[in-house]
Order: structure tokens, then sequence, then C-alpha cells
């Protein structure tokens, strides 16, 4: 069979059935999307699923709630990061500005990603050899807790891809539904980022004896904190 008709009208002999002469119609599939009613729901869905992935996560609706948050997690282990590697804590340029407000009232200084070194290839080592990264978020996905962020040369995936740990914070408003709809909403976009980040948990793998193994390929440890706006 030298052709794809050959090879169609063999397979139609075969069954016993008449060569197709045209394209059969499409077949409509009408599948139910995953919706939540409102965003507090939607949060807390995103959050539950979050943590029985292997992340920790919290709600905060203020200041004092973050950091009561981020003194629970770390207490004061970023003194001691800062002693051994000034570089520590390396972040997107911006955040949102209740954490920013945040990490100022604990006085722990952020190495800017883009700020760290006028070359990005320095930045990759930086980043390597820092605690935390800590990041925004683009998107979340409350069915499979899961935080999404689309690349950026200003921000640099490194941030929460190296350090041993990732902390990201998301606003309520940002979590949707299911990942048909966060697909849509970077499709209207026009331009689609050049790689979509999408994480759910610690980074995990295994091998064919299914022997599970955390942090081989990413952070050990994630945090996120859902700003609720």
């Amino acid at each position: 069979m030298t052709n794809t008709n050959e090879f169609i009208n063999h397979l139609a002999s075969k069954l016993g059935r008449p060569t197709p002469t045209e394209t059969p119609p499409p077949v409509e599939i009408s599948v139910p999307q995953y919706r939540l009613s409102n965003t507090e729901e939607r949060a807390s869905i995103f959050l539950q699923n979050w943590q029985v992935l292997g992340g920790k996560g919290a709600i905060v609706k203020s200041e004092n709630d973050m950091l009561q948050c981020l003194k629970e997690w770390f207490g004061d282990l970023p003194i001691t990061w800062f002693k051994d590697n000034p570089q520590a804590l390396i972040a997107w340029d911006m955040l949102p500005s209740i954490a920013e407000s945040a990490f100022s009232t604990l006085n722990w200084p952020l190495t800017r990603y883009t700020q760290s070194s006028l070359d990005p290839r320095d930045r990759y080592s930086i980043a390597a050899h820092a605690e935390l990264g800590i990041t925004g978020s683009d998107l979340g996905i409350a069915l499979s807790g899961t935080i999404v962020m689309n690349s950026d040369p200003l921000r640099g995936r490194v941030v929460s891809l190296l350090p041993p740990r990732h902390l990201a914070f998301i606003e309520t408003t940002k979590i949707r539904n299911n990942l048909f709809e966060v697909l849509e909403e970077i499709s209207a976009l026009g331009t689609p980022p050049a790689a979509i980040e999408m994480i759910s948990g610690p980074s995990r793998t295994s091998d064919i004896e299914m022997d599970l193994s955390i942090g081989v390929h990413g952070p050990i440890e994630v945090y996120v904190v859902v700003i609720d706006n």
C-alpha cells in the first residue's frame, strides 16, 4: 500500500464495509465542567487540595495574619540563613503589597531576581544557592490545588524551581474552578507566554517500582498564602 486511499480501501474490505467517500460529521461531546459557587468556596477547595498533595498553606485576611503564618512556618530560620548567605531569599521584583509589607516588618531582606546580577546566567546560580524562592501567582485551579505562573524574563522561573523551598502568594480573585477556565483565559491574552508553570505540591517522581521520591526535580517544600481580597 503506497498511499492513504489504498490503506483505507484495504481496511474497509477487511471489515466488510464500503469505502467511505467523505469525512464523517464531527460528534459533539458535552463534558460537565467542575464549578464552585463563589470565590470563598474556590479558595477553600483550592487550599484543601494543595495540602492533600503535600503543600502547606493558609488563607489570610490581614498583614497580621500573614506575619503569624510566616513566623509559624519559618520561625528564625531566615536569620540563620542570612549569616551564611545574604541572598538566601530570592524573590520576584514585585509581590502583592501585603506580602511586601510583611517582609519589611519582619526585616527579612529580599534579593530581587532581576537585580541580583546583570548576567542572567549568574542569576541561576544565585537562585540555586538560595534557601527560599518567593513568587506571586498568575492564576490558580481549585479542582487540583494548582498555582499557575506564566513565564516572564523579568520574573524568572528559576525562583520557583531551584531553591529547596518555594513560597507563593495568590489572591482569591485569581483562583479559577478548573484547568479549562485557566487555558481559556491564557488563550485570550492573544500572544501566549513561552511557557506556563503549573505547581501542585512539592516536586515528586517515582521509578518503575513506584518508589516515590520528593524534591528530585524541584523544591522539597512548598507553601502558598491565599490572600483574601
